[in-house]
């Protein structure tokens, strides 16, 4: 009964963490959407030769299933992330956003 009486304040406190943020403006979604967009067109243009290439793991005496090994494309994540967060900081992917301070 004691450890019931000690935990439900960690419950209280865990249950705290997972509430929802605020919903975003639309002037946020549509900046979002078209940092992702502009990202997404950077990141196609970069690797071509990715797009259009066959993966060996979809051939029939390939020696795994796997198409990738498990970090494989994890910096070009990482780079596109953070080109969505410097567009979104910024405020958009044209010459009229204005840079936060």
């Amino acid at each position: 009964m004691r450890r019931a009486a000690l935990s439900l304040p960690l419950l209280a406190l865990l249950a705290g963490c997972a509430a929802p943020s605020a919903p975003l403006s639309v002037t946020d979604r549509d900046t979002i959407a078209a940092c992702r967009a502009q990202a997404q067109t950077t990141y196609e243009i970069r690797h071509r030769a990715e797009i259009y290439s066959i993966h060996e793991g979809a051939s029939p005496y390939s020696g795994t299933g796997l198409l990738r090994g498990p970090t494989e494309g994890l910096s070009d994540r990482y780079e596109q992330e953070r080109q969505i967060d410097n567009c979104v900081r910024n405020r958009g992917t044209g010459p009229g956003g204005t840079a936060r301070p």
